[in-house]
């Protein structure tokens, strides 16, 4: 039987692009899963995005994956700091 572990998922400020004017951020969730059976140790990562911030001059836009868009409070609420930082040269 084998015995398999996640780690908690996280929400990061991941890679930052800039096209133009445009800054292009991605909160990403990221987890790690590991195990192991019959001895052999196994690692998998999974990680996927959560949103899009969008700044152009000095207005930020936040969309979820499926192009909702997504309040500022609901970016703090998955990331932390993340408005400020995608903000920030």
């Amino acid at each position: 039987m084998a015995d398999i572990r996640a780690t908690p998922m996280t929400v990061v400020l991941d890679q930052t692009m800039t096209l133009g004017p445009l800054r292009i951020s991605v909160l990403a969730e990221c987890r790690v899963m590991t195990g192991h059976a019959k001895g052999a140790v196994f690692v998998s990562a999974q990680k996927r995005p959560v949103a899009f911030l969008i700044k152009q001059d000095a207005k930020l836009a936040a969309f979820g994956p499926e192009g909702r868009p997504m309040s500022r409070a609901e970016i703090e609420s998955l990331c932390p700091g993340a408005w400020q930082s995608a903000l920030t040269p």
